[in-house]
């Protein structure tokens, strides 16, 4: 997990018992792609307070079988909360929690067993919502503050209730004695779901999302994890292209470095050591990453009795199909067909929706769908020897491609992305963007202080985009501000700043119209035109760096500031 999103979200944890241990309940979210850690964060989390006398923690991992075993995982870990302190061989069987705990929290037991009692007369939505009641009840029997934790959130749907969200939001707003900690892999859908089913909870859930290693904490983490060795600059940009950053993939890719050379004094790591890693988790059979990719395509035959249109839909993605009308094409179904396995897709987490556009946001299963699964599915002879040389040379190519990125001017880069755009609509940070197509787009001229200026015509208007590759200060802007009174019926600004910007200076190009992209924003429109990101040197993108003091508070809360524009 991210170091300093680590420390900045174990703080908020602390704030926010501190708050319910005074009375004042503020509930969290956590969300974020699977491998970035988050059940490892809640796992520390329920450690260091299950010390608290005044706290019972309660973990419940909703991701089970069918609502019937979560009913059952609920039941258990509410149970097994109160034995904790008093010993250390806590039953693993229902019926032996109910024996253990009913000296001790009877009235809690009582509950428990009515839940039960429900469930053989086949009341499921009674037996949900008396689910749902017990933390509460454990909380005024105890005398104590609940601190739920439920990792997975989303998977509560599968619970045998008509709207399970809906009981949920109910008894949040009644259990004033118990802290919500929820965690979801799936974003998008988690987001959904506090916007349209937790609305009763406005101004009561705080929400963080945690991303995965921007490139400066990539840095620390491969000097820390391995010590004896040392990385040329030109590779660690390779491994952060690949793998975006996500702590799972690195800590695979390294385990197999590790197992190739034991080393005792510092040595360089080089492109083929790097490259045979990654073609043995990748090609091979039992590479953990293909497993975990190949378990990751397992999803869509659950989505439905025939997968094929799910399968190729996904293969589409990866092939930089990213509109309705080209994966219907592919995938050989009609627009309103295409739309719902689409849909279905988003829903699972496998895909991503922004505005018009479809994408598969994890770069490293795009590219193991293109090149490893599709090519040997796709191979008429058992030639694995062949297959295995295609993905090295593929790996060799984006390595090549990685040096070259380094040397290009980053106005071009900016240009080609430009150039991509067919009048789409995608959103960034939750609005609405217009990406409209230009006829032309041109380098106007270099402004001092490393800005340039690109202006792009098309049936739409003119643009004007502003790249600013430095700290943009008062003094920076100001020139921007005055530059752009030279140009006349320009129907879009945009100020791309790359290394941060100064608050004041911000508050004066929001005056100016201009809208603001980060280097966050611009690296997720290049991939999602399958464009290779920015990824600027360590001493870049220190300025973003900041504590997290303010308090993001609402039914979606603001996400946990960047610490390092990525």
């Amino acid at each position: 997990m991210p170091f300093f999103q680590r420390e900045a979200i174990q703080a908020r944890f602390k704030k926010r018992v501190d708050d319910i241990e005074k009375g004042y309940r503020q509930n969290v979210g956590i969300l974020g792609p699977a491998g970035v850690g988050k059940t490892q964060l809640l796992c520390e989390f329920f450690q260091s307070i299950s010390r608290n006398p005044k706290l019972l923690p309660v973990y419940v991992k909703a991701e089970t079988i069918d609502g019937r075993q979560l009913l059952q995982q609920w039941m258990g870990a509410v149970l097994s909360a109160t034995l904790l302190d008093r010993t250390l061989n806590i039953p693993k069987t229902l019926n032996g929690l109910i024996r253990e705990a009913e000296p001790i929290i009877p009235k809690t037991v009582i509950a428990v067993k009515h839940l039960l009692k429900l469930l053989r007369q086949d009341k499921n939505s009674l037996a949900v919502k008396e689910m749902l009641m017990l933390c509460g009840t454990l909380a005024r029997e105890t005398e104590k503050k609940v601190v739920l934790m439920i990792d997975e959130f989303q998977a509560i749907e599968k619970l045998p209730a008509s709207d399970p969200f809906l009981l949920l939001g109910k008894q949040m707003m009644i259990d004033k004695d118990v802290l919500y900690v929820v965690t979801s892999s799936s974003v998008d859908r988690a987001r959904e779901i506090f916007l349209e089913k937790l609305s009763l909870l406005f101004g009561n859930f705080e929400v963080l999302e945690l991303a995965p290693f921007g490139f400066m904490e990539m840095e620390q983490y491969l000097a820390t994890r391995m010590p004896a060795h040392r990385w040329p600059d030109e590779l660690m940009k390779f491994l952060f292209r690949m793998t975006d950053g996500e702590p799972l993939y690195l800590d695979l890719l390294l385990q197999k470095i590790e197992q190739m050379e034991i080393l005792e004094f510092p040595q360089t790591v080089g492109s083929p050591a790097l490259l045979d890693a990654f073609c043995q988790e990748l090609f091979d059979r039992r590479g953990r990453i293909s497993l975990l990719f190949e378990k990751r395509l397992e999803q869509c035959s659950q989505l439905a009795k025939l997968r094929g249109p799910y399968v190729r839909a996904v293969l589409a993605l990866s092939q930089g199909r990213h509109k309705i009308i080209p994966i219907a094409a592919f995938i050989e179904e009609t627009v309103a067909e295409t739309r719902k396995v689409l849909k279905r897709l988003v829903e699972d987490g496998l895909v991503a929706k922004s505005g018009t556009l479809y994408h598969i946001p994890d770069f490293l299963f795009r590219f193991w769908l293109r090149e490893v699964y599709q090519k040997r599915h796709a191979s008429f002879l058992p030639e694995e020897r062949i297959l295995r040389k295609h993905l090295f040379d593929e790996l060799n190519r984006e390595l090549d491609l990685c040096s070259r990125m380094a040397e290009e001017d980053l106005g071009l880069r900016v240009e080609a992305l430009l150039r991509e755009f067919r009048n789409d609509g995608v959103e960034i940070d939750q609005k609405k963007q217009p990406c409209p197509q230009f006829a032309e787009v041109i380098l106007l001229r270099h402004l001092p202080h490393s800005i340039s200026s690109l202006l792009g015509r098309g049936s739409r208007g003119r643009w004007l985009f502003y790249l600013g590759q430095e700290w943009i200060g008062e003094p920076e802007i100001e020139k921007i501000v005055a530059d752009l009174k030279h140009l006349r019926k320009i129907q879009g600004k945009v100020l791309i700043v790359l290394d941060g910007i100064d608050q004041n200076a911000k508050l004066i190009a929001q005056e100016a119209k201009l809208q603001l992209w980060d280097l966050r924003i611009l690296n997720g429109l290049l991939d999602l035109y399958d464009l290779p990101k920015i990824i600027l040197p360590s001493s870049q993108g220190i300025h973003e760096s900041h504590e997290i003091e303010k308090s993001y508070v609402g039914s979606v809360a603001q996400d946990v500031p960047a610490l390092e524009l990525r």
